[in-house]
């Protein structure tokens, strides 16, 4: 096993199986050698349950227990998606929430294409989340009102505070359009993890199909067309890869077996990435 590999942080990503509680996440993590996960605290969808890590400080505390007993620290949670309508400070308490929960990164998304209105938003929400000590990774997604790495970083760029980065999803990077000059000329600092799934060559052509794709028929890392060796290569090294991949394959598995398919795929790529990458 290479010094990488050895030293790699992984991170389990709650929509590879979304039904499952935080708590089967955590344990289906551990089972998969991951030493990370990603919870969803904050609802998608207008309606969507998510377990209430929030507004439940029992369920909070015997959470931050259970990570702990297995060995498995929280890397971030998601998602607030910033629409029109977002009332900022309604996301305080899961702020604080994440805060308490020891994670350093808020998911977010750019979802109000209104620019100059969406970038206002992203800046009074960053000084929320930096009063917690919180960053806020910005994800491109071709469906969103940020549709790509270069819009990323305008947007970034627009809001200007230092508590903002840019989270590459292994998909949405080559779905928009595979970016490399763009990816080549943004810091180390604000590329601070990285979601990593497979799929292929083509894209689905509709936005139905994409978001599809995204939310429910990836790849498992390693078995796909992407190329994701390259994609590591060029991202900074030994940053966390959070595994995101809810996957056809795995729909209908036990979590903890998926989970460790996973681990093994993830550390199989690894050790292929390291040894191709060597001069």
């Amino acid at each position: 096993m290479s010094e990488q590999i050895g030293t790699q942080h992984l991170s389990l990503h709650h929509l590879t199986r979304l039904d499952a509680t935080p708590f089967e996440l955590v344990e289906a993590a551990a089972e998969g050698g991951f030493d990370m996960c990603g919870v969803r605290i904050v609802p998608v969808d207008q309606g969507e349950a998510v377990f209430d890590l929030v507004r439940d400080p029992d369920m909070r505390r015997r959470f931050a227990r259970h990570l702990h007993g297995n060995g498995v620290r929280l890397l971030d949670v998601e998602a607030v998606w910033i629409r029109p309508d977002t009332d900022l400070a309604s996301l305080d308490p899961a702020l604080q929430t994440t805060a308490e929960l020891g994670a350093d990164y808020v998911l977010t998304v750019g979802y109000d294409h209104d620019r100059t209105r969406l970038v206002d938003t992203l800046g009074q929400f960053a000084d929320r989340a930096a009063e917690y000590g919180l960053t806020l990774p910005i994800e491109f997604i071709t469906y969103s009102a940020i549709t790509s790495l270069a819009d990323a970083v305008d947007v970034t760029r627009a809001v200007g505070r230092d508590n903002l980065a840019i989270l590459v999803d292994f998909l949405q990077f080559f779905r928009a359009g595979a970016e490399w000059d763009i990816l080549a000329g943004i810091p180390a600092s604000a590329l601070p993890y990285a979601q990593i799934s497979d799929g292929r060559s083509a894209a689905p052509r509709t936005v139905e199909a994409l978001r599809l794709e995204a939310r429910s028929a990836r790849m498992i890392p390693g078995t796909g067309e992407l190329d994701l060796k390259r994609l590591i290569s060029a991202l900074p090294a030994g940053i966390p890869l959070s595994v995101e991949a809810p996957t056809v394959e795995l729909a209908e598995r036990p979590l903890g077996q998926a989970a460790r398919i996973l681990g093994e795929a993830m550390r199989r790529l690894l050790a292929i990435s390291a040894t191709t990458s060597r001069p």
